[in-house]
C-alpha cells in the first residue's frame, strides 16, 4: 500500500477524509490528517507519504506554499492533490507550475476522489518501477566502478570519488562463492552475494566503509577499509549462516593503490583452493610460498601413489591419492602445478596400462579398453576412484597371471617395480629361489640388457620424465632414483641415454618452446 496524508483546515473535511474514502481499497493507507500547512510539513517529515491531499487555503503555509516546500526536497517522489473550493484558474495554473498532480473542487464527491486514486495508483506504481530500475542501474555502476578500480583502471581522481574519504584508508579484499553444492541446489546461486550484501551491512552500522561487486558467475566480492582480522572477527556469523561458502581473503595495506595487489592476492588464494572444493575461510596470510622443494616434495608424493597402483593395492593407491591432495593443501600448491602433478600421475597410469596390456595380452587390452575414455582427473575426488580402478585392474590381472608365471618373470616384474632401490643380482636370485648365474643368463635373454645395466636404463628412462616436466636440480633427480653422487648419475644417465642430462633438458626444452 502507498502512504497518504490529508491537509485541510475544515474539521468537517478532515473527518470527511477519514469516513467517506475507502483507502485500503483503492491500494492506500491514511498516516495523518493535518489541520494547516506546519503542521503538514511535520507530519511529512515523519511518515514520509507518497501522496499527500491538501486544500490550497490554510492558516500560515498554505497549500501551494506545502506543495513547494515538499517538491524542494532532494530525491522528492511524492504525489500531490489540491482540493479547493476556489475554481479560479490562477490557483489552477500555479498548482501546475509547482507539479501538482490533480486539482480537485470542493465539495468532495467519493466516486471522483476514487478515481483519482486509482489514476494516481498506476503513477506512483510507475514512479516505483522506474527507481528500482534506476537503482539497479545505479548499483551495477557503481560495482562495475569499483571492480574497474581493484584491476587498476581508475585515477587518482576517479578513486576518490568512489571511496570517498576512505581512500587512504587500509584495505582488504574478500571474495566469496558456493562451493561443494551441486548445480541444482537454490542456495548456492545467490547465496555468495546474498551473504556478502549482509555482511556489507553490518559492517557499515559498525562504521566500516565497503563496497559490494560481482567479481564473476556465482561470485561476489567485498572491499573493506579494514584489517583482515577485524574483517574475519565481524563475520564470523557468516560461516555459521552460509556453511558451504569459500572466503578467500586478501592481506591488508593501506591506500587505494594497493587494491590491485589486494586483489590478486585474494585471486590467488582461490586459485590455490579451488581444488580442494571445500568451504571455509582462506586467508592470503596463512599460505607458504610454493617453489622448487614444495614440488619436489609433492612429486615425491606423486610417486608413492603411482608404486601403490602398480602394487595393486587398491585401498592403498586411494589413501595416497587422498594424502597427495592434504600436500598440496598444506603447502598451498598453486593450481597450475597440482594440474601438471595430478596429470604426470595419470600420465603414467595410461602409459603403464597401455605396456601391461602389450605384455600381458589380449585379456587386459580387452578390461582396459571397455573402460571410459581417458581424461586427466580434475579434482581429488576423481584422482582417488581413477587410482583405486587402476590398481584392481592391475591386481586382477596379476591374479589372472599367476597360475601360469614363472619365477623369472616374477623377478623381471619386481626389478620394473623396485628399479630405484639398491637391486643385487645375488639377493634376488635368492629371493626368487633362482640359481644365480641361470638367472643372470635367462634375464638378458627375457629383457635383452644384464641385469646392471637393466637397471640403470629403468632408472634413466625415468629421469628422462623429470628432466622435461620438471625444473629439478640433476643432482634431485638422481638423489630420487637411488643415485648419491652425481657424477655416477651422470655416466650411468649417458651410457644408456648417449648424452649427458643437461644436454637432454636443453634439447628437450628448445623442441618444446
Amino acid at each position: 500500500m502507498y502512504k497518504v496524508i490529508v491537509a485541510d483546515d475544515e474539521p468537517m473535511m478532515l473527518e470527511g477524509w477519514r469516513t467517506m474514502i475507502d483507502w485500503a481499497g483503492c491500494g492506500y493507507e491514511l498516516c495523518g490528517a493535518a489541520s494547516d500547512g506546519e503542521e503538514a510539513l511535520e507530519m511529512f517529515r515523519a511518515v514520509n507519504p507518497d501522496l499527500i491531499v491538501t486544500d490550497i487555503r490554510m492558516p500560515g503555509l498554505d497549500g501551494l506554499e506545502l506543495i513547494q516546500a515538499i517538491r524542494s526536497r532532494p530525491e522528492c517522489h511524492v504525489r500531490s492533490v489540491i482540493v479547493s473550493g476556489y475554481a479560479e484558474f490562477g490557483y489552477a495554473q500555479q498548482a501546475m507550475r509547482f507539479g501538482v498532480d490533480r486539482y480537485v473542487l470542493k465539495p468532495i464527491v467519493t466516486e471522483e476522489i476514487h478515481g483519482v486514486l486509482e489514476d494516481l495508483f498506476a503513477l506512483l506504481d510507475q514512479g516505483r518501477r522506474e527507481r528500482q530500475s534506476d537503482e539497479v542501474l545505479r548499483a551495477a555502476e557503481a560495482e562495475a566502478s569499483v571492480l574497474r578500480l581493484l584491476q587498476g583502471g581508475c585515477s587518482q581522481t576517479q578513486a576518490s570519488a568512489i571511496l570517498g574519504s576512505s581512500a587512504r584508508a587500509g584495505f582488504c579484499v574478500l571474495l566469496a562463492e558456493a562451493c561443494g553444492l551441486p548445480e541444482s541446489d537454490e542456495r548456492g546461486r545467490e547465496s555468495a552475494r546474498a551473504a556478502l550484501r549482509l555482511a556489507s551491512g553490518e559492517l557499515r552500522a559498525s562504521g566500516t566503509p565497503c563496497w559490494t561487486f560481482e567479481e564473476g558467475a556465482g561470485r561476489a566480492g567485498l572491499l573493506a577499509a579494514c584489517e583482515p582480522r577485524l574483517l574475519e572477527r565481524r563475520l564470523e556469523s557468516l560461516r555459521e549462516t552460509f556453511p558451504w561458502l569459500c572466503l578467500y581473503a586478501s592481506a591488508g595495506e593501506q591506500g587505494y593503490e594497493a587494491l590491485p595487489k589486494l586483489y590478486g592476492q585474494a585471486l590467488a588464494v582461490r586459485e590455490r583452493v579451488l581444488p580442494f572444493g571445500r568451504s571455509g575461510w582462506y586467508r592470503h596470510a596463512d599460505f607458504e610460498q610454493f617453489g622448487r622443494v614444495g614440488f619436489a616434495e609433492s612429486l615425491s608424493s606423486a610417486q608413492k601413489v603411482l608404486a601403490r597402483v602398480e602394487a595393486g593395492e587398491p585401498e592403498e593407491a586411494s589413501r595416497a591419492a587422498s594424502d597427495l591432495f592434504r600436500l598440496f593443501e598444506r603447502l598451498s600448491a598453486p593450481a597450475g602445478w597440482i594440474e601438471g602433478i595430478v596429470r604426470h600421475v595419470a600420465g603414467e597410469m595410461m602409459r603403464r596400462r597401455a605396456e601391461s596390456a602389450n605384455e600381458n595380452g589380449k585379456a587386459l587390452q580387452a578390461s582396459a579398453a571397455s573402460d571410459e575414455p581417458f581424461r586427466v582427473p580434475g579434482t581429488e575426488a576423481e584422482l582417488v576412484r581413477r587410482c583405486r580402478e587402476e590398481a584392481e585392474l592391475v591386481r586382477s590381472a596379476r591374479l589372472a597371471a599367476e597360475a601360469s608365471s614363472s619365477p623369472l618373470h616374477e623377478a623381471v616384474e619386481y626389478v620394473r617395480r623396485h628399479y630405484k632401490d639398491k637391486l643385487q643380482l645375488r639377493e634376488l636370485a635368492d629371493k626368487f629361489h633362482l640359481n644365480p648365474v641361470y638367472f643372470g643368463q635367462q634375464f638378458k635373454r627375457e629383457t635383452g640388457h644384464g641385469f646392471n645395466d637393466y637397471v640403470h636404463l629403468m632408472r634413466a628412462q625415468e629421469a628422462q620424465k623429470l628432466l622435461r616436466r620438471t625444473d629439478m636440480k640433476v643432482a634431485e633427480i638422481g638423489c630420487m632414483l637411488g643415485y648419491h653422487d652425481t657424477e655416477y648419475f651422470t655416466s650411468k644417465f649417458k651410457a644408456a641415454t648417449g648424452e649427458l642430462p643437461s644436454q637432454y633438458r636443453a634439447k628437450e626444452w628448445v623442441r618444446e618452446s
